[in-house]
């Protein structure tokens, strides 16, 4: 089954762009500091917190808690907590999640009382990211729930389409491709009455994915054959390297052509390299383990495989650490070699099962089976089997749930329709009753109109004789 990985283009760290800075510019922000106060004083020690990234990651958080330490001495709250969300945008940037939404979770308790406002929409924004980077897609459905919630108060239409197209991303995750997809159409129609081509591009880009999973490659070859030129018009390489990737996806398990897919493969590569993505180098070196598997070049994909967890460990990418757990154990199995297979497949359950991601669990514990049962651990093969059996059973108690719902809709509907019929049988009666009334009103109007008739007739008729006689 392919992986989940590539489907992300919203979420490539675009969170701040990082320039090159010298030491000119610290010096110049210190000297303007220097001769400030109050508000702006922490302003530039944010600012002096950002400039500092690129040339001392120490230097850059002793500043950004030297801004919190400041604004909280004016006991204001939106500065304070300006002040944590910009030093967990720094955390973010360096891929250290915990600390980053450790630092956006304080934003938070600090805005609650606050209102809504942009700040907190962005701190939502960001942190709802996080807990997707870290596999946590419970707590990011909730932050995003929120985000919702706040971005439709404030009317930020960009923000709604943003979050719709993150929502589409989770449900990806959670295999839920029919309402991922649906998600990322919604999100789609939303940037085009933004105008917003190049987000829309994106969807595209994310829906390809979609396809891929239903084994619908050529209309995932279309739709990336009409972004990818996109990409390249607005020289997003971000986007490219989600796109190429994708691309090379599809030719190595739609179209079987392994040329190609290394080809825009590499491509992926040097793209994310350039923006210094390293989420989609390691979803790079998975895919490209995965096509030099077929290959034969098996070496190789084991070091990519190996290659790609130690840098997933390294910053905490619950879903690249998953993702190269699973081929591990899968690859291993496959050779023959049980317990190491057996090793990567249970790290795999486990960290799946403290996710929720109940995808990789299902794909794996098939694998973790065969394994048992081979090396003999009788114990752990029925207890996965057990497990899988109870998973089977509530799928189908779910089944029967909605079966039972289905049929007393089908027995209210029944119940609507005969008395619809009932209804409509009594309209009938009393709309031949109202006939047979009106035939006996008009009878009889036409009885009385006749006799009145007649009594004119016979009073002119009298009269004339009358005036015979005396004639």
């Amino acid at each position: 089954m392919k992986r989940l990985l590539n489907i992300l283009v919203f979420f490539v760290l675009p969170f701040v762009a990082m320039a090159q800075l010298d030491t000119r510019v610290v010096d110049s922000l210190q000297a303007v500091m220097a001769k400030q106060e109050g508000k702006e004083r922490v302003e530039t020690m944010m600012e002096l917190s950002r400039a500092f990234f690129d040339l001392s990651f120490d230097d850059c958080i002793w500043w950004g808690e030297k801004a919190i330490e400041e604004a909280s001495r004016f006991g204001e709250d939106e500065l304070v907590a300006k002040a944590y969300w910009k030093i967990g945008l720094r955390y973010l940037n360096h891929y250290e999640f915990d600390l980053a939404l450790d630092s956006f979770n304080q934003a938070l308790e600090i805005l609650n009382d606050a209102g809504d406002c942009e700040l907190l929409m962005d701190v939502l924004n960001y942190k709802g990211r996080v807990e997707l980077f870290m596999g946590e897609l419970d707590d990011a459905i909730s932050t995003y729930q929120r985000t919702m919630k706040v971005s439709e108060r404030l009317g930020d239409e960009m923000n709604c389409a943003d979050v719709v197209n993150n929502m589409a991303y989770i449900y990806f995750q959670r295999n839920e491709l029919d309402r991922s997809f649906d998600c990322f159409i919604d999100a789609r129609h939303r940037y085009i009455q933004l105008l917003d081509t190049l987000s829309a591009a994106q969807c595209d880009n994310n829906i390809s994915n979609i396809y891929v999973q239903r084994q619908q490659y050529e209309q995932a070859h279309s739709v990336l054959k009409k972004a990818i030129p996109l990409f390249e018009q607005y020289e997003d390489e971000a986007s490219l390297a989600h796109a190429y990737q994708n691309l090379g996806t599809v030719f190595a398990i739609g179209h079987v052509n392994l040329d190609s897919a290394l080809y825009y493969l590499h491509k992926s590569i040097v793209c994310a390299e350039n923006v210094g993505d390293q989420i989609t180098l390691i979803e790079d070196e998975i895919e490209l383990a995965n096509v030099l598997k077929l290959l034969n070049r098996e070496d190789e994909a084991i070091n990519l495989y190996q290659s790609a967890l130690h840098s997933s460990e390294a910053i905490g990418h619950a879903n690249g650490i998953l993702e190269s757990y699973k081929n591990l154990g899968v690859y291993y199995n496959e050779k023959g070699d049980f317990t190491t297979s057996a090793v990567y497949l249970r790290r795999c359950m486990d960290l799946a099962s403290e996710k929720g991601n109940l995808l990789y669990v299902n794909v794996v514990r098939p694998y973790l089976i065969a394994d048992y049962a081979r090396l003999g651990e009788l114990l752990e093969m029925k207890k996965e089997l057990g497990l899988m059996i109870d998973n089977y059973e509530g799928i189908l108690n779910e089944n029967n749930a909605l079966d039972e719902e289905l049929t007393k809709l089908r027995e209210h509907t029944n119940g609507l329709l005969d008395q619809y019929e009932s209804q409509s049988a009594q309209i009938e009666s009393l709309q031949s009753e109202r006939n047979q009334y009106r035939l006996a009103f008009f009878g009889l109007l036409a009885l009385v109109i006749a006799a009145i008739v007649a009594f004119v007739l016979w009073r002119i008729i009298g009269k004339n004789q009358d005036k015979n006689a005396e004639e």
